[in-house]
């Protein structure tokens, strides 16, 4: 295993104290031009590594930010990360990234990771079984700066990014009943999560706008059994034959309800259309290809970090402050 030179050991080799030898290091005006030399030159030719997380925080600061999210095999999230780094890359920071994988015990770990190793700020999305906030609420009490992004704790008066989910949402649905469409199905996710909640509102509004019931037999609330969305299908297909439309709140759901659609026996989208969420790559995988709503998960991700590194630089004051996106609905085969 390798072992990383300190300084401890330049000095001893010196023959020097500890402090001459970072001094030198440094650069400091009072080391000797000789001394700084024999310094470097033993650095360089033990392969010593500078401490960088040491330095930044004998300041103050670990130039390290915790990145929380709740399940990195969905696409989205990903993207979402790939709009965080390069971000924090240029204000000097590194990033540590923790995957909860819809757990909030993990998540609750997550924080505690980050206050032990003093991040300098944290970028979360809460994991689907999240109901209780304390994790969260502790580090506003040690005055660590928080921004959510896409699953959000509302009542903690700290900086959201979101998609305008109600409102893409509420245009998909609208979609679903231009193109004809009379007797519409949804399924949605936890009663936890803000933006599957705000995805429902839309929804349900839009039926009400145009005169269409709300029948609660229509509505399924997924949490990770696959086998629940089959039934639901079934059973809402025997109670609803007329059944012609179908809005999911994410498309790896949407994908599988296809699937399950197609087994029993509907042509999509000649008999039912189906629109998804977030257009992940199974959105151009699956036949026919999904109609679904572009997310921004980059965008989502660049604007989370900026306004992140605002508050730590102060440039900002943490506030309640909730940064809204506007998605796009992309039709593509699985509708009319």
């Amino acid at each position: 295993m390798g072992k990383y030179v300190t300084i401890a050991e330049i000095a001893s080799q010196l023959n020097v104290s500890h402090s001459t030898v970072s001094r030198a290091l440094n650069g400091h005006a009072r080391i000797s031009e000789k001394t700084r030399k024999q310094v470097v030159e033993l650095a360089e030719r033990l392969g010593y590594q500078s401490n960088a997380v040491a330095h930044r925080l004998s300041k103050g600061e670990s130039g390290i930010i915790g990145i929380i999210v709740p399940d990195l095999s969905i696409h989205f999230f990903t993207k979402v990360i790939a709009g965080i780094q390069p971000v924090l890359q240029q204000a000097g920071y590194e990033m540590m990234l923790f995957n909860t994988a819809e757990s909030i015990e993990q998540e609750v770990r997550a924080i505690e990771q980050c206050l032990k190793y003093r991040v300098d700020g944290v970028l979360a999305a809460i994991s689907m079984k999240t109901n209780a906030f304390t994790h969260f609420q502790k580090l506003l009490r040690y005055e660590v700066p928080l921004v959510f992004f896409d699953r959000v704790a509302n009542f903690l008066p700290v900086p959201k990014v979101v998609t305008n989910d109600y409102q893409a949402a509420s245009d998909a649905t609208r979609y679903l009943i231009s193109s004809g469409c009379r007797c519409i199905a949804h399924i949605t996710a936890s009663i936890n999560l803000n933006n599957s909640n705000n995805r429902l509102y839309g929804y349900l509004d839009a039926l009400k706008e145009a005169g269409m019931p709300v029948k609660e037999t229509l509505i399924h609330y997924y949490e990770f059994d696959r086998e629940s969305i089959a039934l639901f299908l079934e059973k809402a297909l025997k109670q609803h034959p007329e059944l012609d439309g179908l809005f999911v709140f994410n498309d790896y759901v949407a994908n599988y309800s296809v699937n399950v659609l197609q087994m029993l026996g509907k042509q999509i989208p000649a008999d039912i259309s189906v629109i998804g969420f977030s257009d992940e790559p199974v959105a151009t995988y699956m036949t026919p290809q999904l109609s679904t709503v572009q997310h921004g998960g980059e965008k989502m991700g660049g604007l989370a970090a900026q306004k992140l590194i605002s508050i730590i630089k102060k440039n900002e004051s943490v506030d309640g402050e909730k940064i809204m996106i506007n998605p796009e609905l992309v039709l593509r085969g699985t509708t009319r």
